[in-house]
């Protein structure tokens, strides 16, 4: 991993490797190990793919810590914590419980599922469901989980038209699915909805975090929690 400084008060470690389920549990350790230390003057630790950007307050280290080179103290604080969790995670396996969302997909709930490819809906389903996910990114949306692992099969590209997609839409991106947190809209193709609360306002808290391995249920139908399904179109 390489680090490099993000401004005057932020650097970011990134991976050389490609974006995997393993990659993304060791970046999210790496993250924990920096929140748990409990540095005063680091106020952020945010994860990406392939990468980790801590914000912090050179300032405050200068003045209250008595730290004078900020950014050297910062790259040997954060060699240390990776080199240590690398070890810890070397000596045993990452094991992480799945965590199940139900969805519908095709028809109005999914109106762009049924053009996707040239495999049958069934064949498409089955594709969908047999995949393990795992939550690579956390953004577009406040809460937004993206989703990789997508089959190669399923990969798509824009609609070309921009639509409204409800809250809870199950819609992929290039390569990824992700699900909405908020009505909004573009030109993502929409596979599909789940009523499940994916992202808490009020509390801030959401169902699905980085590092998460999530299971694609199909099922026929679903609740709505919000007075009616909106149609795409």
């Amino acid at each position: 991993m390489r680090i490099y400084p993000k401004g005057d008060s932020a650097l970011t470690v990134m991976s050389d490797r490609e974006p995997s389920r393993q990659l993304t549990h060791e970046i999210n350790e790496f993250r924990l190990e920096i929140l748990n230390q409990d540095m005063p003057f680091i106020d952020e630790v945010i994860p990406s793919e392939n990468s980790l950007m801590v914000v912090y307050h050179p300032y405050s280290m200068m003045m209250n810590h008595n730290i004078n080179e900020p950014f050297k103290y910062m790259t040997e604080f954060v060699e240390r914590i990776i080199y240590q969790k690398k070890q810890d995670i070397n000596d045993r396996e990452v094991i992480k419980e799945s965590i199940m969302i139900d969805v519908i997909v095709g028809g109005e709930y999914g109106p762009d599922f049924d053009t996707l490819t040239d495999l049958s809906e069934e064949e498409q389903s089955q594709v969908l469901e047999s995949r393990t996910y795992f939550v690579s990114m956390i953004g577009h949306t406040p809460g937004c989980p993206y989703l990789s692992g997508l089959s190669h099969r399923l990969h798509s590209g824009n609609a070309q038209f921009k639509q409204f997609i409800p809250k809870g839409s199950l819609c992929i991106e290039r390569d990824k699915l992700f699900i909405t947190t908020t009505d909004t809209s573009g030109e993502w193709p929409v596979i599909g909805w789940t009523n499940i609360e994916i992202y808490d306002r009020q509390n801030n808290v959401c169902k699905l975090n980085f590092g998460d391995d999530v299971i694609l249920n199909i099922v026929d139908q679903l609740q709505s929690k919000d007075g009616g399904y909106k149609p795409c179109h």
